[in-house]
């Protein structure tokens, strides 16, 4: 997928989101599907939703660790986009700093975040399946950062997960207001 092709397709997503903010409003009980443990048709659960096998690591500090437990799906998504966005910045660092095995694993790390977000996505819907797209594009341009020293690549990997995270967020904050009033923050 050209870089071109990825952006028409993303855009094309945000439109989509766009109505879906403009509907938010008019239908009280409209909420972001709930995560659940059992695959659907589409291979994975609901959109941005992460499977609970999938979060067996543990981490060495137990804040952390509490607040990936008790975590929604829509903070579990958010906290992954962050995630990948911080080992892009480690990664590009390296990269200056010629640390090459260093950014190997920041890269390797961020393509994880990427893999995950991929196989957890329903992708039975048109959204679905561009943002299936867009995330591939997000993976094969941080292969090439990874491959080629490409900082352009890595930079448009990560205008893709911020803008990605940054529209997550608003989609969060939309939903919490309609589900608690005017009160929700992301």
């Amino acid at each position: 997928m050209s870089f071109q092709n990825a952006q028409s397709a993303y855009q094309q997503t945000m439109k989509q989101a766009e109505n879906y903010k403009k509907n938010a409003g008019k239908t009280a009980k409209q909420t972001f599907p709930a995560a659940s443990s059992a695959p659907s048709q589409g291979g994975g659960t609901s959109i941005g939703s992460i499977k609970p096998q999938a979060q067996t690591q543990t981490s060495a500090n137990p804040y952390q660790q509490k607040a990936m437990e008790t975590a929604s799906s829509g903070e579990l998504t958010l906290l992954l986009y962050n995630g990948c966005i911080k080992f892009i910045d480690k990664a590009e660092k390296a990269m200056d700093e010629k640390q090459i095995a260093d950014k190997n694993n920041f890269i390797k790390r961020a393509q994880d975040i990427i893999r995950e977000l991929m196989i957890t996505l329903k992708t039975d819907s048109e959204v679905g399946q561009n943002m299936y797209s867009l995330y591939d594009f997000i993976h094969s341009r941080l292969v090439d950062a990874n491959i080629r020293n490409d900082k352009e690549a890595l930079h448009e990997a990560r205008q893709f997960v911020v803008e990605f995270r940054d529209n997550w967020k608003e989609l969060m904050k939309l939903d919490r207001q309609q589900r608690f009033g005017e009160g929700g923050q992301a």
